[in-house]
């Protein structure tokens, strides 16, 4: 029997976000045809300018960059203040999916919004199960917010 090889992925990955290595090479290996982009940066938005998207991509240089935090008010008695709040890795990824998808279908509509999920599904991100109480897992549900 054959091993079956990993995929080589030719991403240059900001430090902060190597993990998501993996889940591009599961996403590689299911789906063969996948346009990887050859660079994914981060950035965290600072508390003075807030952020419009948590993602964008250069379609000529296939430069993904996604955000690393959001920024949340938090209401007081007498004042509100902002706070950073980290992303977690399923907003991480579904943005991710979202930017790739943009690859092969550079506008919003309803055949990138299907291929985002489809490249979202490929990487395997996975939930814990509601109905058992985390003992399960099940794959994890796209949503494009």
């Amino acid at each position: 029997m054959k091993k079956i090889e990993q995929p080589r992925i030719r991403v240059a990955i900001s430090k902060n976000l190597k993990w998501l290595e993996p889940y591009l090479r599961r996403a590689k290996q299911r789906m063969p045809t996948l346009i990887l982009p050859s660079r994914i940066r981060s950035y965290c938005p600072t508390l003075k300018r807030e952020q419009l998207s948590w993602g964008s991509c250069d379609l000529e240089t296939k430069t993904v960059t996604l955000c690393t935090h959001k920024i949340i008010i938090m209401r007081g008695i007498k004042r509100n203040t902002k706070k950073q709040v980290a992303l977690s890795e399923k907003e991480i990824l579904m943005t991710l999916a979202h930017e790739i998808a943009h690859f092969r279908y550079p506008r919003h509509g309803y055949e990138q919004e299907s291929y985002a999920r489809t490249v979202f599904h490929a990487m395997g991100v996975i939930d814990t199960c509601p109905i058992c109480d985390g003992r399960g897992v099940v794959p994890a549900e796209y949503k494009n917010e």
